[in-house]
């Protein structure tokens, strides 16, 4: 069974959703209890934030382009084929 080309584009595209939203609740929000600090990147001495921003911008500039692909594979019409024009227009 082979997969279409709208069907894989927007499998990737809610992936890739999925993925920064819970990438974003990751990093910002405190780990649930009983998880070990260093899981969500809890470096001491207060640079955190420098961690974070480039490393989120980062992840959401991949994941913006692999939506931005998933997307346009979703909403592009099937390419047709020229002996299908040729005919039409005779």
């Amino acid at each position: 069974m082979k997969m279409s080309d709208k069907t894989l584009g927007a499998l990737i595209f809610i992936a890739s959703l999925l993925i920064a939203v819970g990438y974003v609740y990751w990093l910002f929000f405190p780990p649930p209890q009983g998880i070990p600090d260093w899981l969500f990147f809890s470096v001491p001495g207060g640079t955190r934030w420098a961690i974070i921003v480039p490393v989120l911008a980062a992840v959401i500039l991949i994941l913006f382009i692999a939506m931005w692909i998933g997307w346009t594979m979703a909403t592009t019409p099937p390419p047709t084929i020229l002996e299908e024009e040729e005919e039409k227009e005779e």
